[in-house]
Order: structure tokens, then C-alpha cells, then sequence
């Protein structure tokens, strides 16, 4: 929805498109990290203590996953500024509900509504290095003209085709 190399910015994005969402579960927000060696994940739970990480083995290297909770809006945007300057990482509130759109035959939707922000990246995956953040609205297979009406609805367009999530 936003490609953009101020996170300021992605971040008032995703807070508007918040207000156009109903929520289903108020705590289902959390912050997620990819670490590639020890010095990031001692730099990560450092920030964060209450932190979980979760070791990968792929093709003979080492990835960490580190995750956290953020339940409000200011933990969310003070985490992911703080994570931003170490590795690759996101956002993602989960549990949301986007509205009805009876004009273009939608009704609301909670099991695919996810929102994301994903920082230094292009991919919801944060699979590559980007110098921008990017912010992502999850809807359900094929309805890609939800993601348009709620993109309107805060006074922006899509940019990009969709992107097969999880």
C-alpha cells in the first residue's frame, strides 16, 4: 500500500487504516524480527527482554526469529523504530475486522484481515534488504478491491500487485 523511507510515516499510514478497521482482538499485535547472527539477537533482546526467539537452521546457516507482543499503538511504533536500526523486521496486527463493502459485494472480513508493517523491507516475509518500509493490508485471496476501498479510505492507492502471504 506504502513504499516509503520514513517510518514516521508508514506508521500514521497504518494507524489510519486501524481507524477504518473494527477490532476483533485488541491484544493481537506483535513485533517480529530476523536475526543472523548472536550480535543481533543480543541487540534485539536487549531492547526487549520479555522477547521469545526461536532458532532456524537453513542451508548451513543460522537465522533467529525474535518475537514480542506490542498492545498499543506507541509500543508498536517505539519497538519497530528501535528493531528498525538493527535488522529487518515488522509489525503485524492480527485479529482485525475490515468493514462490509456492499458496493463491491464484500462482507466484513476477520479471518484474513491482518495489517503490516514491515521495515528495511519489500516483502511481507522480510525474506530481502530494502532502504524503505513498507506497509501491507491482508485480505482475503481475490479480493483485491478491498485492499483498494480501504487504501481510498486513507487517502492512498495500492502500489504494488498482491503478494501471496501466509
Amino acid at each position: 500500500m506504502l513504499r516509503t523511507t520514513d517510518l514516521t510515516e508508514a506508521l500514521a499510514l497504518a494507524e489510519r487504516l486501524l481507524s477504518v478497521a473494527s477490532w476483533y482482538d485488541p491484544d493481537g499485535c506483535y513485533l517480529d524480527a530476523w536475526a543472523h547472527d548472536d550480535d543481533q539477537v543480543r541487540h534485539l533482546t536487549e531492547t526487549a527482554p520479555d522477547a521469545s526467539v526461536t532458532w532456524y537452521e537453513e542451508s548451513g546457516s543460522r537465522t533467529a526469529s525474535v518475537s514480542r507482543p506490542a498492545t498499543t499503538l506507541e509500543q508498536a511504533r517505539e519497538a519497530l523504530g528501535t528493531w528498525a536500526g538493527i535488522t529487518r523486521c515488522y509489525i503485524l496486527w492480527h485479529n482485525l475486522k475490515w468493514p462490509a463493502v456492499p458496493e463491491l459485494g464484500l462482507n466484513e472480513e476477520y479471518k484474513y484481515a491482518e495489517l503490516q508493517v514491515a521495515s528495511n523491507t519489500h516483502t511481507i516475509h522480510c525474506e530481502e534488504w530494502a532502504p524503505e518500509h513498507t506497509v501491507f493490508v491482508h485480505a482475503r485471496p481475490g479480493h483485491d478491491a478491498r485492499a483498494t476501498w480501504l487504501a481510498a479510505q486513507v487517502g492512498t492507492e495500492v502500489v504494488g500487485p498482491p503478494e501471496f502471504g501466509w
